[in-house]
Parts: C-alpha cells; structure tokens; sequence
C-alpha cells in the first residue's frame, strides 16, 4: 500500500509531540462488486484502518468507503458526501485516499473538492501520487494527475462499450435484471422468480380488463407484493407502464436497448438508432402470453394522453362515408355528451354521432347475440370461424352480459363494426322507408347482429351534428385551431 510515502509525508508535516493530533479519515472505493474488487475494497479499508490507528501522531476518526460506484458521479458517493459534511463541522483534519482515481474520475469534481478541503483547512494525502496539499507544488500536479484519472475513466468506459458491442456481434446479448426475472447459476439466461411473477401476472390480468393503474397499484399493495425496489410500498404508476411494455416477459430480449452517452453522468438512454440493436424473440422462458402482452400495449398506446381519447374502441369504429376511424371526444353543441366523430387527415367531417348511443347498441347486441346461430357455425367446416365461435360462446357462458365495454372482447369477438348511412329522414322513415339509422356488429365467427343506432330525432342526424361541431369549431377558433384548419381545408 505504498507505506513508506506515507511515512514521508507523514515526517514532512508531524514533528515533535507539542502538536494536538492530527485527526486523520481515510476514504476508500471500489467501482463494482464484482468478487475482485470487493476484495480490493476489504483490503483498503483494513490497511488504512491499522495503519492510521498505529500512527502515534494522528488520531484515528474513521474509514469513509463507497462500494460499486463510479468516481465519475460524486452525487451517487453516500460515503464521500458524508465525509465532505463531517469536514464541514470540523470533525476531520486529514483525508488519506490510495490514489486520485479512487478520490474522483471527474477533473472539475476533484478539484471542486481539492479546493474545498483547502479552504476548510483539511489536508489531502493521495499515496499513489505522493502528493500533500499542504505541500506548495500539489496544485498543479493535481491539475495533471485529475485530467489523467478522468482520461482513463473515459479509456476503461470505451473499452466496456467495445466488450459490450463485441458480445453482441457474437450473439450474447446482455442480461439485465428485471422485476419477476433474474439470471440463472450459470449467468447464461434468464430465469423466472414465481413470488414477483405471480405479481406480474396479475398486472396484466388487470391492464388488460380495463382496470386503471392506480386501481393496480393499490391492489399489489393489499396483495403484500412488494416493490421492485424492494420496498413494501405502493406501486408507482411509471413502474407499471414500464412493466406492461417490457419485452422480457413475453420471452424476448433487446439487445442493448439502451446505452449510456455520457461516461461521467452515467445517464442511459433509449437507444433509437444510436447503436446497433437486436431484438431476439423467444430468448428465455415467458412469464405471460405473447397475445396477452400485445393487447396490453395496444390499450397502452390507447391510453395515452392524447385527445381525442381512443380506448377501448381503437379502430372499430369508422366512418360510412369515408372509412375514417372515428375520434371520441366531448363536443361542446346541444349537451355534454362525448360522440364519436370524423376528423382528422383525410377526414370527411361529416359524421358525429353520440357516445351513449353507440355503447348502447353494442352491449345490446352482445346481449341479444343469436347463440343457436353460432352453435351452428362450430360445427361448420371452416376451422378459423368455429374457433372463433367456440370462443364466442365460452365468453357468452362466463359473461351472460356486459356493463361496460373492454378492448379486450372487443378484440376477441369482434372483427368491424358498421354505421348505417343515416341518409332518410324521421318522417321518410314513418312511411316504410328501409332504416338505415342502424349499427351492425360483425363478430368474428361470421354472425351479425344489426340494430337501430339510436338516432331517433332528425336533430341527433350524424350529418347535422357534423354541420353544428363545424360551426362552433368556426366560431370560436381560438379553442380549436388545429381543427377549425381541418374545417377550413374541408370547405
């Protein structure tokens, strides 16, 4: 451990016993903790402890130590920050450290730091240096020997990304750790944890329900499944976000999906072309179905805060007369209701029919789905259809009826839903005119149940609710300027 410097400096600075003690610390780091370095670490703490305790000049105040953190980020050091404060309330006189790379990787943080225990009148010895700061020439070699240590830093940080890159190009990707998966033994895949997997599990079953987030946090908190982080708290809305569109529990891998820019903040990043990246399907045993996981994130893309709001009906809903899929959004003509209406790129505008309506029609026909019709198709010869069928009916015997509507029989049962034209009027209606003022509702297995959309009066016609949103868009186009755009663009 270099002793004999030391020594030196120790000769240099003590002499004679008239002098209170010098009331010495050391601060010892390793920057991972890996077996290796652990071992390092142990090292450092024992020697440095024996060695100030023995010194009959100084006073041995403690052993300040950082384990498996990098010098670069000095907000991360507990240790150090610590020691920094003790210094502060003039507990410390002296810091020894083995070397300015263990003190700081970060030139302007070493020296920030330097300073700092100079003005507050506390020595540094760094043993593999040989440098004092008491000493007249430390400045400047402390100048050079900083930007050395963070050059290094910067070597050893390119040097792993090139390992990383290189393990890539061989086909191993990293294995990262997650909530309900960990490495195995052999550190060559991924293995599932059963406590933190029943919790993810029940993540997804939720999500994909219809449940809200902070509906699932509260339900782990009550089940007793404690945090990733290991804290018996409530769950965090972000962390379940982030779990639903995690790919490593439908079996799958990103290699290097994110990457760290900044080898002295140590910040990751999403990498979205930066680096090369590998996405590997099937790498490791699944925790939940890969259709499961795809659903989830569809109602996650439709969950998003964006207006207008498009969860749970996503794409089912369109427009007769352009094929535009509908936006639901609050309209601010006649009532409060939210509709469903055709706007947007390419959009006819001219289609606004009510919320409450459409909701209606399709737990309607749902309800009075015409069940000996889809016994038949079962039996019928094509495979795909009496799949969907049988599907249909097991929903139909757990599920006899529906108070809301989900994504996720939406997505099971139905393959399109379909609007009349709404073209005839009440009063051509009342003379035997056909009803086109109708929802069909095409399932999956080849059955439609059609019924009245519920547009009863000639004021609720999709075509004049249109021309009503258009002109209220037009009259106040400060609130709406992106769509009175669209209106204008349309006229």
């Amino acid at each position: 451990m270099g002793s004999t410097k030391i020594k030196r400096i120790l000769n240099q600075d003590i002499s004679g016993t008239t002098k209170p003690k010098l009331r010495v610390c050391a601060y010892c780091r390793v920057s991972s903790k890996s077996e290796e370095q652990l071992t390092s670490y142990e090292t450092q703490v024992a020697v440095y402890t024996e060695k100030i305790s023995s010194e009959p000049g100084w006073e041995f105040v403690g052993i300040y130590a950082d384990r498996g953190t990098s010098a670069t980020m000095m907000a991360r050091r507990k240790e150090f920050l610590r020691m920094l404060e003790d210094c502060e309330k003039g507990l410390i006189d002296c810091v020894i450290c083995k070397s300015l790379s263990r003190f700081a990787r970060n030139t302007l943080d070493a020296l920030n730091c330097i300073k700092k225990l100079r003005d507050l009148g506390v020595r540094l010895i760094l043993e593999k240096e040989g440098i004092d700061t008491d000493m007249i020439s430390s400045e400047i070699l402390l100048s050079v020997f900083a930007a050395f240590a963070q050059e290094e830093s910067h070597s050893h940080s390119e040097n792993v990304r090139w390992g990383k890159r290189k393990r890539l190009q061989n086909g191993e990707p990293l294995l990262i750790r997650c909530y309900g998966c960990r490495k195995n033994e052999a550190n060559d895949n991924i293995e599932i944890v059963p406590r933190e997997a029943e919790a993810v599990r029940l993540i997804f079953d939720l999500y994909e329900h219809g449940t809200s987030v902070p509906e699932i946090t509260r339900i782990l908190y009550e089940k007793g499944y404690t945090r990733p982080d290991g804290k018996d708290k409530v769950w965090d809305d972000s962390r379940i976000h982030y779990m639903i569109a995690n790919e490593k529990y439908v079996g799958d891998i990103i290699a290097q999906k994110y990457y760290v820019k900044d080898y002295i903040t140590h910040r990751s990043r999403r990498n979205n072309g930066a680096l090369p990246s590998v996405y590997i399907k099937n790498h490791h045993e699944p925790i939940i179905s890969r259709k499961q996981f795809e659903r989830c994130n569809v109602i996650l893309e439709l969950k998003k805060s964006t207006t207008p709001l498009q969860y749970p009906y996503a794409e089912f809903i369109r427009c007769p007369y352009c094929g535009h899929v509908l936006r639901h959004r609050k309209l601010l003509i006649q009532n409060c209701y939210t509709h469903f209406c055709c706007e947007g790129e390419g959009a006819c505008r001219e289609f606004v029919i009510q919320f409450q309506e459409v909701e209606k029609a399709i737990l309607k026909a749902y309800e009075t789905l015409d069940l000996e019709e889809v016994k038949r198709i079962v039996n019928s010869k094509n495979a795909d259809r009496a799949e969907n069928a049988e599907l249909l009916l097991q929903v139909k015997e757990k599920h006899p009826s529906f108070g809301k509507i989900d994504y996720w029989w939406l997505d099971d049962l139905i393959e399109r839903i379909d609007f009349g034209l709404h073209s005839h009027t009440a009063s051509e209606l009342k003379k035997g005119g056909i009803d086109d003022r109708t929802i069909s509702i095409h399932w999956k297995c080849g059955s439609v149940t059609t019924l009245s959309s519920g547009v009863l009066r000639d004021s609720q016609d999709p075509r004049h609710k249109a021309e009503l949103w258009d002109a209220y868009l037009l009259r106040y186009p400060s609130q709406f300027p992106k769509l009175v755009e669209e209106v204008r663009n349309n006229k």
